[in-house]
């Protein structure tokens, strides 16, 4: 567990047509069954549109609401690239809510990719696109062609295109490292130093603020993504840790220990003003706020162990929120307001990952990977969690604990996954 701590149901409704009919469903109920979706292999160059193939599979996986079938109990055996309406029945047959499919071509330097998806009961087309990209770009299209896919079926809004990012160790450095959420367009960003730590996105998702060691004490820099330019916001003697973004973009809070106890300051990126939020001779790190910015969640150990703690910003008013556990910590707010995730010190003596409200009820622990998790951070849809495990990789798991699926490769140890709002 790395030292953050230095020195349930969440309503989705969504509307289907079934057999002309619109009905709601609770896409994050326990109950909810997944819908399935049918993809025989894409025509197209083998080379190409197996890999197409394979990254749509895994923003499936990913999803929280789709699974595919297997595509060995296909009546119609890929590559596929049309529908035929008399073929609808056979898909429906083995159970299929939507069928995917897919032509790829090569047009010199470039790829195209026309998908067509339709709803089995009604034979309503929900996707019907080509989709072209440069040959280095096939995750992006791919990831805006699933986007599409979500909104088109279920009418949410895509998250496949968005980013996470994250610590990458490859044993001798840890540098901020960016991907798409099923782990795919990997980017390493060098010369921030040898020790990197703490990303966080700012919400327009145009830069990510992050702690550095490059100058011999944590200090926090800024990011920007496109430019990679770099600007120092905070380097007081001692700690500066833990950044994170007001929702206006324009403050950052943080932890220091200027003062003597590390507490939680927020600066202004307008002006460089620095305030101070909290004053306790305690450990208060690890700030997130409320979607709103009316409130701030933090870790305390002003109980005498590490909890998750509630302030008002507009008032001196602290609430703690957790009890259960001896090591609660790294809280993060969910994009929707009405959940707070973290890492939880359970009685089985490994982390987990765990969901609270914010007024301190509904405590939950999700299963994970059972083998010790930490950090997470919320889709920007508030459905999904992504989390580092032990093991070093990054998954992704619904809130609810019915998905679970490791989107990293195991080339680096991955840590402090932030996922872009």
């Amino acid at each position: 567990m790395k030292q953050k701590f230095y020195m349930l149901t969440i309503v989705v409704i969504i509307a289907i047509i079934v057999g002309g009919a619109k009905i709601h469903v609770n896409i994050t109920s326990p109950g909810f069954s997944k819908l399935k979706v049918a993809m025989p292999m894409f025509s197209g160059p083998s080379d190409v549109s197996l890999r197409l193939w394979k990254l749509a599979k895994k923003d499936i996986e990913i999803s929280g609401v789709f699974e595919l079938i297997d595509p060995g109990t296909y009546l119609h055996q890929g590559p596929v690239s049309d529908i035929p309406t008399g073929t609808l029945k056979d898909w429906d047959l083995i159970g299929a809510d939507f069928v995917m499919v897919g032509k790829a071509d090569k047009k010199g330097n470039g790829l195209t990719l026309k998908v067509t998806v339709v709803e089995t009961s009604t034979a309503d087309k929900v996707l019907d696109k080509t989709y072209i990209c440069e040959s280095d770009n096939q995750p992006k299209m791919v990831h805006s062609l699933m986007d599409d896919f979500l909104e088109g079926s279920i009418g949410l809004k895509g998250i496949f295109s968005t980013k996470l990012a994250c610590i990458a160790d490859n044993g001798s450095s840890k540098q901020l490292y960016t991907c798409f959420p099923d782990g795919s367009g990997g980017c390493l960003f060098n010369g921030l130093g040898k020790l990197v730590l703490d990303p966080a996105w700012s919400p327009d998702a145009s830069k990510i603020a992050f702690v550095s060691y490059k100058r011999g004490n944590p200090d926090i820099y800024v990011v920007d993504i496109k430019t990679k330019s770099t600007r120092l916001v905070s380097s007081f003697p001692g700690l500066n840790t833990t950044p994170c973004f007001s929702p206006d973009g324009r403050h950052i809070a943080f932890t220091l220990s200027k003062d003597g106890t590390p507490d939680i300051y927020i600066k202004s990126l307008d002006t460089n003003k620095i305030s101070r939020l909290t004053n306790n001779w305690a450990t208060d790190t690890s700030p997130c706020f409320s979607p709103d910015g009316r409130e701030m969640v933090f870790c305390s150990n002003r109980g005498g162990s590490p909890q998750i703690y509630l302030k008002e910003m507009s008032t001196a008013n602290v609430t703690r929120l957790t009890f259960k556990g001896s090591y609660n910590t790294e809280p993060v707010f969910s994009p929707r307001g009405d959940w707070i995730a973290f890492s939880h010190l359970a009685a089985d003596g490994h982390f987990h990952i765990a969901m609270i409200r914010p007024d301190g009820t509904d405590m939950v622990v999700l299963k994970g990977t059972a083998k010790g998790d930490e950090s997470p951070s919320f889709s920007p849809d508030g459905r999904l969690l992504v989390f580092a495990s032990s093991d070093g990789n990054l998954y992704i798991t619904d809130i609810t604990g019915n998905t679970l699926v490791r989107i990293t490769d195991g080339k680096y140890i991955y840590s402090e996954p932030s996922w872009q709002d």
